[in-house]
């Protein structure tokens, strides 16, 4: 009875022994704000993965009687180092869930009328680009950067944004 306790043990100490390491990795924290149109905060951990940082990036979004959760993997390239250090190439990819509610939509430029105001669901797919710069000597994060993405809204609606424009201001910590 005693080996079964100890071998239930050892699972639980190997992750915690695991997740000190998992920990050192974290480089830094960003929570912010993205203003765009489909504005909101977000928050991302990032780490260093060779010659470039690597990011989770989540975010909520509110636009237009709607709601969206989006998840990001971001890659920072350093390629812009020889013009200065703190300013970061940005792409990455991901994707949102979320849903609408309103009594009408817009497809291929069309506006589309319901009789009466209607819950959508909607997933979709994005993607990231931008620049990013970081200033020395305080915790701040400026960035201009384009999430274009596509969705499946139901009832059967695709929308594709192909330019979400935003300008991004981040506390580093």
């Amino acid at each position: 009875m005693l080996q079964v306790k100890t071998l239930r043990l050892i699972p639980c100490l190997a992750f915690f022994a695991l997740s000190g390491l998992i920990e050192a990795q974290i480089v830094e924290n960003h929570i912010g704000f993205r203003g765009g149109i489909h504005s909101g905060i977000y928050y991302q951990n990032m780490i260093t993965a060779g010659t470039a940082e690597k990011a989770f990036h989540a975010s909520l979004a509110a636009n237009d009687n709607s709601l969206r959760l989006t998840i990001l993997r971001l890659t920072y390239e350093m390629n812009l180092t020889g013009f200065t250090d703190k300013l970061f190439l940005v792409w990455g990819y991901g994707g949102h869930l979320g849903f609408s509610f309103s009594d009408h939509t817009y497809f291929l430029g069309q506006r589309y009328q319901f009789p009466h105001e209607r819950f959508r669901p909607l997933l979709g797919i994005d993607a990231f680009g931008g620049l990013e710069y970081r200033f020395t000597g305080i915790p701040l994060v400026v960035g201009l950067n384009m999430k274009p993405f596509a969705e499946i809204m139901v009832p059967g609606f695709v929308r594709i944004q192909p330019g979400d424009i935003g300008l991004s201001v981040a506390y580093r910590f």
